[in-house]
This record gives structure tokens, sequence and C-alpha cells, in this order.
């Protein structure tokens, strides 16, 4: 998987929160589903994009100057 998809699905997982926090603003049911996916995409974007980095060959010379 390519770092810009890591990033694709960190971006909906905050999309999918902004709009469960309007849900529960306005009263209406099912906002604490959409909290609980919107959890998953960003933990999985975020896991996503740290292995990239991790992974990068450039970034064990990071540390080392």
């Amino acid at each position: 998987m390519k770092a810009k998809y890591g990033l694709i699905v960190l971006i909906i997982g905050y999309c999918i929160d902004f709009i469960a926090a309007i849900v529960k603003i306005l009263h209406l049911k099912g906002p604490e589903m959409l909290f609980m996916i919107a959890l998953v995409f960003k933990v999985v974007g975020a896991l996503t994009l740290l292995y990239k980095i991790v992974t990068y060959p450039k970034f064990k010379e990071f540390f080392n100057h």
C-alpha cells in the first residue's frame, strides 16, 4: 500500500468523525457507530503511514546525522 492511500484513509476517518460530531450535535440517532467507524479508519491510516515512514530507506540516515 502506498503512503498516499494511508493518507486518504486517514482523511476519510476525519471526515466521518466530523459528520458524527454534527449528528451528535443535532441529537440524531447513530453517532456512536459513526465515531467507532471513524476511529477504525484513523487508526488504520495512521498505522499505514507510520509503517511507510519507518520502512523508508532514508529514514535511518536521517537519525544517523
